[in-house]
């Protein structure tokens, strides 16, 4: 479990593993880690590995750095979840299954509109992805239980990417190399979405969702596209910028869309 300076989220989350899956190892990775604060909900849940970071590396080198880890201590399967993911019994169980010998699954999330999953699919005309149920474009990082030989098989996250689009961006790695994808509606989880950046309200999103958004639609359909792109959503956040209410998070939008111009990638301004 990926958390970026850990609390009582995180402890609620590797709760809910040890009750729900009193089978699996807990492994905590903590980002920008207070050593105090990760001593103390370790000191209550002597079950608990911890992997304290001194960086940020974001959501996907936290991932990284936990599942190379998992895999290095001899797992053949490693569950990857946000700290704000809460799993039903038989969840890990059941994505292990679905995974099987060669892939990666996601299971059915319960949640607010726009984090709640049952599949998704990827439109690569503005490079959007939205939850659908069923569908296979890509898993949610939210939660995907790797086995591995898929992660040996398409490798690491792009910590570039820091944060949002890692999941799309594995996804279509995997894809491509012929990686069986899954969504297993009878695994369960719920997920309360943006803990850590505040969701799709907050200035951490906006930045780094247009960002990788340009970025991925580069690498996707080529540059000339990404650049139209750019500018359709450069003049969409400057008349949105005109609203008070929404001027931090189209400001943030525009920070996005200048750093990927000038191929500024990695951790960006926020979160501070």
């Amino acid at each position: 479990m990926v958390a970026w300076r850990a609390g009582e989220r995180a402890g609620a989350c590797l709760d809910r593993i040890g009750t729900a899956s009193p089978g699996a190892q807990r492994l905590l990775v903590d980002c920008e880690s207070d050593p105090a604060v990760l001593a103390g909900l370790l000191r209550e849940r002597t079950a608990v590995e911890g992997l304290p970071l001194a960086e940020n590396r974001g959501f996907a080198g936290g991932a990284n750095a936990g599942l190379e880890h998992a895999f290095a201590a001899g797992a053949s399967h490693a569950v990857l979840l946000n700290d704000d993911v809460l799993v039903e019994p038989g969840c890990i169980e059941a994505l292990a299954a679905g995974a099987g010998a060669a892939g990666a699954a996601s299971p059915r999330i319960d949640g607010p509109p726009g984090v709640a999953y049952a599949g998704a699919e990827l439109e690569l005309r503005r490079g959007f992805g939205r939850h659908v149920e069923g569908a296979l474009d890509y898993l949610t990082g939210a939660c995907i239980c790797f086995s591995r030989a898929a992660w040996e098989t398409v490798g690491s996250f792009d910590e570039s990417l820091f944060l949002y689009y890692e999941d799309v961006d594995w996804s279509l790695r995997a894809r491509a190399r012929g990686v069986p994808l899954a969504v297993v509606q009878e695994a369960h989880a719920s997920h309360a979405g943006g803990s850590s950046s505040g969701g799709e309200q907050g200035e951490t999103w906006a930045y780094y969702s247009t960002r990788n958004r340009l970025w991925l639609l580069e690498q996707q359909r080529g540059t000339p596209h990404a650049r139209r792109e750019a500018v359709r959503t450069s003049v969409r956040a400057r008349l949105r910028a005109l609203r008070s209410s929404r001027r931090p998070v189209s400001l943030a939008k525009l920070a996005g869309v200048r750093d990927w111009s000038e191929r500024r990638m990695g951790r960006g301004p926020w979160p501070a």
